[in-house]
Formats: structure tokens, C-alpha cells, sequence
């Protein structure tokens, strides 16, 4: 091949390698087959064709997928390892059943240890764990993604402890390097299973004797455990050791200090991270945003949920509407509540109108509480939200309707409100026996 072909061949790559549409990637890759013609090499045919599953992938259509896939058998790509396991991750999130098939007719040369463990993620991900578990254990040279994927596996499932005590054997029976990313999968399970400090702090030792940092991932996982376990100071002293902080550690640290209703340091916290030009994301602002509502930080919310929609050009979620709401409703200004609700992009839920009704009863304000009542009561309210029907009912009785109150103490006992909101749940679980499996 010339090498004016070459230069071509390498811009079309580059171009098909950042390619987001499937008709964008369609395309470079034909006019890549038509430049070239017979005389591509190797490296360059599967290249291509990895650099087009991509788009193909992320257009979730499987006809599409299955023609580029009768492509690749008929040019003989698929005996390429990039090219097999590219279209084997395709497949594993539009079809698993085509993934298992198109794993059998993969040639044993080409299976190694990267298409394995794609069709490991794909078992763990659509197959019970016996047979995730059963396929890891024939995967000849197991290293760090196959132990890490089927560690995920576990914890995925609510299997916290065969996670841990395969955590354990990891640790203790093969070479395999520990890394930040299994460390923070480890802590993370720990975290949300509510598990005492001591087994998590068994893990952060874990990595200081091995001197594995707390990079993203570990970093994260280290802050938001200590920040759900009380222990704001250690958090903050793993946010201070970290090397390269980005909007991830800033945004658990932002989270740990609002949830402890250290609300001013919060704010104070996010203003300094704006300062060093690092953009915030949808949950950093709704951390700062409960933080303004905890506070009363009426103009300060403002001016952040503003600052999110223009300077950092964010969409407002659910839950920001609803800090801006809650924020408006718990300082009495009820208009600005109200006029939040009426410019959502999206459609309020049920805590929102509980939210603004509440504020309307506080306040005495039938006016506004009347235009929300009808809309709130069209919603599917839970049992859990069951309240809202007695809150209508106050208001309804505060703006002298009778009629209506009746109207929504017949709905109250359709609904078994009276006695769902007397029963008493609490049920007492006996805990898991996991001290076998902590890490020493």
C-alpha cells in the first residue's frame, strides 16, 4: 500500500474512531473497504470494523448489528480478537441469548483472556450466579477484570457475604495485584449493607499496607463511607491524601457535609471547587442545593440552581426542582414555590405537592394549596405517601369545603389510610454471621 493510501487509511480511521451514529460509522467504514480495496492490511481491517461496532452497539438495534455481523463472518474478521470481543459486548447488551451463541462459534485461538471476561460480564450481568461462577472457574488465566467482574457479581446480586470471602481468597490465595477499583467495589457493598466501621476500615488498611492510593474510584468510596459512618473527620483526611481530586471527590465530600447538616461548610465547600474551575455535575448541585434547603439559604440556592442551568448548562432533575420547591415553601415564599412547579421540564411527584401543600398549611394560604389539591390527587399516591390525603383534607377544612373533605375521607378509606398509617412494621432480620470473612 502507498503511503498516500496509508495517510488516507489513518484519517478515516481517526474519523471512524470518533464517530457517535451508526450512519456516520456505516459510512467512513464503507468508504474505508472502498478506498483501500484488497490491499488493506490486517491491523487496519480490524481496526475498522472494532471502531464501527462501537456506534452499532449504542443504537440498541440488533437487525443492524446482525447485517455488520454477516459482514465480519464473510471478510473473516471474527478471527481477530479485537473484532470478536468488540461485537461479543454488542451483543451482550442487546441480546445476551446471541452473545452465549455467537461465544460458541468464536474459534479457541482467538477466545483470549479479553473476550472471556466480556462474556463473563455478559453471564453476570443476564445468567444466574451458578453459571457466571462456573464459567469464571474455567477461565484458564484469570487476571485482575475477572476476579473484579465477578466480584461485582456477587455484590450485584445481595450476596455481601460469598463477596466478601471471595474478596478474601483474592487477598490470600492468588497473585493477582489488588487494585483501587476491587478495593473501592469492596467498600462500596460495605457501605450500602450498612456493615460497622471496623470491617470497612479493615479495607482501607487493606490498601494503605499495600500502598495502593485513593485514587478516583477508592478515594470516593473511602469518603462516602466515612461521611455515612459519622466520621467526617477521616473523611476529610482522605480528601486531603488524595492527589488529583476531581468533581467525584469533591461531590462525596459536599454530600457527607450537607447530610450531617453541616450545611455552611458545604456551601462554602462547593464555592471553593467552583474557585479551581472544576465543573460540578447533577449531584453536586443537588447536594448543595439540600444543603441551601437545611440552611434556609434562600438567595444562595437561587443563585446556584441559576448558576447550573446557565454557566454549567445542566437540565434540573427531579430532585433539583424539589430542593428549589422545598427551599421556596419552607421560607413562605409560596408564589416562588408554586412558580417552579408550573416551569418543571418534568412532571412534579407526589413529594413535591406534599412539599408546597404542607408550606400552604403553615401558612394559611387556601389560594395557592387550592391550585395544586386537584393535581396532586390525579398522581398514584404509595401507602408510604399515604399522608397526603390527610394533609388535602386539612386544607380542604381550612378553606371551609366540607363537601370535599368528605370527598377525600372517602378516598382515605378506600384506600385503608386509617389503617395502614396505625400498623407498626418493624420486623427484626437476624444479621448475617460475616466475621469469617473480614479482612485481617
Amino acid at each position: 500500500m502507498t503511503h498516500t493510501l496509508y495517510l488516507a487509511a489513518g484519517d478515516i480511521l481517526r474519523a471512524l474512531r470518533g464517530a457517535a451514529c451508526p450512519s456516520s460509522a456505516l459510512h467512513l467504514y464503507s468508504l474505508f473497504r472502498l478506498r483501500l480495496g484488497p490491499s488493506v492490511p490486517p491491523d487496519f481491517a480490524w481496526s475498522a470494523a472494532a471502531f464501527a461496532l462501537k456506534p452499532l452497539a449504542a443504537a440498541s438495534s440488533l437487525p443492524l448489528l446482525s447485517h455488520f455481523h454477516g459482514h465480519l463472518l464473510r471478510s473473516n474478521l471474527l478471527a481477530y480478537p479485537h473484532v470478536a470481543s468488540s461485537l461479543l459486548r454488542a451483543y451482550s447488551l442487546l441480546s445476551p441469548p446471541a452473545a452465549h451463541q455467537l461465544f460458541d462459534q468464536i474459534p479457541p485461538t482467538t477466545c483470549n483472556i479479553y473476550v472471556l471476561n466480556i462474556m463473563l460480564a455478559s453471564l453476570c450481568r443476564s445468567s444466574d450466579l451458578g453459571s457466571a461462577r462456573a464459567f469464571f472457574d474455567d477461565i484458564p488465566d484469570k487476571d485482575i477484570v475477572s476476579w473484579s467482574t465477578m466480584l461485582t457479581c456477587y455484590f450485584s446480586r445481595g450476596h455481601l457475604a460469598d463477596g466478601l470471602a471471595f474478596f478474601r481468597s483474592v487477598t490470600f490465595t492468588t497473585d493477582i495485584g489488588v487494585d483501587g477499583v476491587m478495593l473501592a467495589t469492596t467498600l462500596t457493598a460495605c457501605t450500602s449493607a450498612g456493615l460497622p466501621l471496623p470491617f470497612c476500615r479493615a479495607i482501607h488498611g487493606y490498601a494503605v499496607r499495600g500502598a495502593i492510593p485513593p485514587s478516583m474510584h477508592l478515594g470516593t468510596a473511602l469518603i462516602d463511607f466515612y461521611s455515612k459512618a459519622g466520621r467526617l473527620d477521616y473523611a476529610a483526611r482522605v480528601f486531603a491524601l488524595v492527589p488529583h481530586r476531581n468533581v467525584m471527590h469533591w461531590t462525596a465530600m459536599i454530600c457527607g457535609l450537607a447530610s450531617h447538616l453541616r450545611n455552611n461548610e458545604a456551601v462554602q465547600m462547593f464555592e471553593k471547587m467552583c474557585q479551581r474551575r472544576l465543573q460540578p455535575n447533577e449531584m453536586t448541585f443537588t447536594a448543595v442545593l439540600s444543603a441551601c434547603v437545611n440552611a434556609g439559604l434562600v438567595e444562595k440556592g437561587r443563585e446556584f440552581f441559576k448558576l447550573m442551568v446557565d454557566r454549567y448548562c445542566l437540565e434540573p432533575n427531579i430532585h433539583h426542582y424539589g430542593c428549589m420547591v422545598d427551599l421556596y415553601a419552607k421560607a413562605g415564599l409560596l408564589e416562588d414555590a408554586y412558580e417552579v412547579i408550573k416551569t418543571m421540564k418534568v412532571e412534579p411527584n407526589v413529594i413535591i405537592w406534599t412539599s408546597l401543600l404542607a408550606a400552604c398549611k403553615k401558612s394559611k394560604n387556601f389560594e395557592i394549596a387550592v391550585q395544586g389539591i386537584e393535581k396532586a390527587l390525579a398522581l398514584e399516591i404509595s401507602d408510604e405517601n399515604a399522608g397526603l390525603y390527610m394533609l388535602i383534607s386539612d386544607l380542604y377544612a381550612m378553606g371551609g369545603r366540607w363537601d370535599d373533605v368528605l370527598k377525600v375521607r372517602r378516598l382515605m378509606d378506600e384506600h385503608n389510610v386509617w389503617k395502614k398509617r396505625g400498623l407498626s412494621s418493624i420486623q427484626v432480620h437476624k444479621p448475617q454471621d460475616l466475621s469469617s470473612v473480614v479482612v485481617r
